[in-house]
C-alpha cells in the first residue's frame, strides 16, 4: 500500500509478541511522513483496541472513533511496533486534531 501518512488509521497484520502469528487489527501510523517516504519498507504504528474495559491508566480513548473508521468506541493501546509496509491491509480513516492531541500526550507519557 502506498501513500500512508502519519495519523492514518489502518488495518494491519499485527504481530503477536510471543509467536510468529498475526491477526488483523486496527492501528494508527505514528512515524513521520518523512520516515514513511524514505524508510526502506517499515512503519511505526500504535495499536488500537475496542477492549476499553481493560485499558491501562496511561491508555487513552479516541473521541472521534467513527471518523477514524472504527466500528466501536476504542482506545489507543500502549503498544508500539515497527511493521513492514506490506503488513498494511487497508486504510480505514484518519485521526482528527482532538484525537491527535490525545495520542501525542499519551506517547509523551509512555516514551
Amino acid at each position: 500500500m502506498t501513500n500512508i501518512s502519519k495519523y492514518d488509521v489502518v488495518i494491519v497484520k499485527f504481530p503477536f509478541a510471543s509467536s510468529m502469528r498475526y491477526k488483523a487489527r486496527p492501528a494508527v501510523v505514528i512515524s513521520s511522513d518523512n520516515y514513511n517516504s524514505k524508510s526502506r519498507n517499515t512503519l511505526l504504528i500504535l495499536a488500537i483496541s475496542s477492549n476499553i474495559e481493560n485499558k491501562l491508566s496511561i491508555e487513552t480513548e479516541l473521541i472521534n472513533w467513527q471518523k477514524a473508521g472504527l466500528l466501536k468506541p476504542s482506545i489507543f493501546k500502549a503498544s508500539i511496533a515497527t511493521i513492514e509496509k506490506e503488513f498494511v491491509i487497508t486504510k480505514i480513516g484518519e485521526l482528527n486534531i482532538a484525537d491527535i492531541k490525545r495520542l501525542e500526550n499519551m506517547i509523551g507519557t509512555i516514551c
